[in-house]
């Protein structure tokens, strides 16, 4: 098959980084795959060449001239013969859909939700968010052959949202051999106190706030730790300022903007790893710590709880109850033997649901199972004629 993803960037934003993982083993199916990307920003390009994925610039336009996006997608979809067309985020997901709906192409079109962008919290509100979610609702309904979202909650999410039917689950991938292939970590010998590691954007559907006023909590009842906040984001002063406010300026460092790599490492070096969201659409950060064998604390909010099962796989805490994380921080704490039975338990479970060989398998039958049907409706018509 020839197939062709569409996405507004290659930064390192969720959807980006796991087009990074999926489409390369994608391409190792057999499969001719090609990136269409609307900006300029490339930061993944490089990755996704050397495994034999093309990387396209579409001619730079306006991000609200869609329909000269969609001209731009469907001639690249003429030129290199595609079959399928898959879109992923707002932009590059309305100018998919007018290719099928003006019929520029006759390729199949594909759509991917990643996230909960229409929850109460998540985006701001006004007229622009109303506008923008009547259009996509508009042209997602007819727009694509296939609709999938990267978890139940956001399907659940776009069908109330946006009117949608017929949303197929397929979870985000982990690649487990490139997971396995870090160097061990190495712990400081003098180093004794519990080791917290929080990786995530640093924005406010991802809970950071509430993850502080536990550590205060946990602090001031004894716990002994370190705290390591892994990211970046516009909330990253905010942050840094009430760490310092609240006394944890000596053992809660902010690391900045990390690559992706160096981001899997500090999650290695973790006792345990909070994962505190609000919303959370997936929880890619929860699932990589799975695989690294550590111990996890989640929030019961979106994918998060198709992630981890509450004491089995890992510890689920109700959102924006920074008393009830402090609670589990403190009790995770004192029982190595829990700690160690999560991370066991959790690495087991990504190997059976989240590997990358089992959900680029799944993703190829689905655009066989696309374009089979495709091919039928096209057969039925034409008989029709």
């Amino acid at each position: 098959m020839k197939i062709m993803h569409v996405i507004e960037s290659l930064g390192i934003g969720g959807a980006e980084q796991q087009l990074a993982v999926l489409l390369p083993a994608l391409h190792a199916l057999g499969n001719d795959v090609t990136v269409a990307v609307r900006t300029d920003t490339l930061n993944l390009a490089g990755v996704l060449e050397e495994s034999g994925v093309e990387v396209v610039q579409l001619p730079a336009r306006h991000k609200w001239n869609l329909p000269g996006a969609a001209l731009g997608i469907a001639r690249l979809a003429e030129e290199r013969r595609i079959d399928i067309i898959h879109a992923h985020l707002y932009f590059p997901v309305q100018a998919t859909a007018l290719v099928k709906l003006l019929r520029l192409h006759s390729a199949a079109t594909v759509v991917t939700f990643h996230n909960l962008a229409y929850a109460r919290g998540v985006n701001a509100g006004g007229i622009g968010l109303y506008l923008k979610k009547m259009l996509a609702s508009l042209l997602c309904s007819k727009g694509f052959d296939r609709k999938i979202a990267v978890s139940n909650a956001v399907a659940a999410h776009y069908r109330s949202s946006l009117g949608l039917r017929s949303i197929d689950v397929i979870h985000n991938p982990v690649d487990i051999s490139a997971i396995d292939s870090l160097p061990p970590y190495q712990r400081q010998l003098s180093d004794d106190s519990l080791r917290i590691v929080v990786p995530g954007r640093l924005v406010h559907e991802k809970g950071h706030i509430d993850l502080l006023e536990a550590l205060v909590i946990a602090r001031d009842q004894g716990l002994r730790f370190t705290a390591v906040i892994a990211g970046d984001g516009p909330m990253r002063d905010e942050l840094e300022r009430t760490a310092r406010l609240a006394g944890l300026g000596e053992i809660v460092a902010f690391t900045g903007s990390l690559a992706h790599r160096s981001m899997l490492e500090v999650i290695a070096s973790a006792d345990i790893v909070v994962v505190p969201s609000r919303f959370e659409g997936f929880g890619l950060t929860a699932i990589e710590a799975m695989a690294l064998a550590r111990p996890v604390i989640v929030t019961a909010v979106g994918g998060l709880l198709e992630i981890v099962e509450s004491g089995v796989s890992g510890a689920v805490v109700p959102a924006q109850q920074p008393r009830e994380l402090a609670r589990a921080l403190s009790e995770l704490a004192a029982s190595p033997g829990t700690r160690e039975m999560y991370g066991s338990a959790g690495r087991k479970r990504v190997e059976q649901i989240f590997a990358l060989p089992r959900i680029a398998r799944q993703m190829n039958d689905l655009y066989e199972e696309t374009l089979a049907l495709k091919q039928g409706r096209a057969t039925k018509n034409a008989n029709r004629r």
